[in-house]
């Protein structure tokens, strides 16, 4: 890497960081999408692959940059989980910076140490792009256009036909107060619920059943209810959908403090 091209990768880097850590909204946001997607990846692109190489193409180069920069999220994401940090803004960022920073100097120690060429020889030339190397290069390209975009139209078209799925839910008023038995009565509701059988299971902390009650849904697939909980003691709801030993929905409901 030269030493120019260098320079300009790190000042962009440290700007980018900057941008994201103290910059706002608008600025940080191009900052973000620089080191998250481009900056490392660049990086790395220049010290692992030397310029020079004929079989690494244009689309390759295109196609590594982010590739390697959404790796280096991943990795570096696992390796400070691993560690005990925390996956904030600061981390993510420092990650990308810092790959970035270390692989331009790796890319810019390999430039010097490269032998100069003897005096008097000249360098090979360059081949042009020819009608096959354009083929090559710009074929898997449009090929993974192509594939996007049709992932995406399907993506879009599946949200349309899927986005009025109703939704299951479970909730609870405000329970009442402690009766005389030591019990509070709570009014529960739920909504989005099929056809079929369903039955909700009160239990302790311990998870021993404190209770047992048949849920029978409309035709809207409703249904409210008042049932009787403890009032010394939290009570976890479970509601179950016919003979499945999961529970659909749960739902807590404190005891009294």
């Amino acid at each position: 890497m030269k030493p120019v091209r260098a320079g300009v990768l790190a000042g962009l880097t440290v700007a980018a960081s900057l941008a994201v850590e103290f910059g706002p909204l608008p600025v940080s946001l191009p900052g973000g999408l620089l080191l998250a997607f481009v900056l490392p990846g660049f990086a790395l692109n220049e010290a692992i692959f030397r310029p020079a190489r004929r079989d690494i193409g244009v689309v390759e180069r295109a196609v590594l940059v982010p590739s390697l920069s959404l790796a280096v999220l991943v990795l570096g994401g696992l390796v400070l989980w691993t560690a005990g940090g925390h996956l904030n803004r600061t981390s993510w960022m420092l990650v990308c910076a810092v790959t970035t920073l270390v692989a331009t100097a790796a890319a810019y120690h390999r430039t010097l140490r490269a032998a100069p060429a003897p005096a008097g020889e000249k360098s090979p030339p360059v081949p042009r792009n020819t009608q096959e190397r354009l083929i090559r290069d710009v074929l898997p390209l449009t090929l993974a256009v192509l594939l996007v975009a049709g992932a995406g139209v399907w993506s879009y078209a599946d949200s349309v036909h899927t986005y009025d799925v109703p939704v299951s839910t479970l909730s609870a008023q405000p329970p009442g107060p402690v009766d005389a038995d030591g019990n509070r009565a709570v009014r529960m509701s739920a909504t989005g619920l099929g056809a079929g059988e369903w039955t909700m299971v009160l239990s302790d902390p311990a998870g021993v059943e404190v209770g047992r009650q048949e849920v029978a849904p409309d035709g809207a697939g409703g249904w409210s209810g008042e049932v009787t909980v403890p009032g010394d003691q939290r009570v976890t709801v479970n509601l179950f959908r016919g003979d499945e030993a999961a529970a659909f929905r749960t739902l807590i409901i404190s005891a009294v403090p």
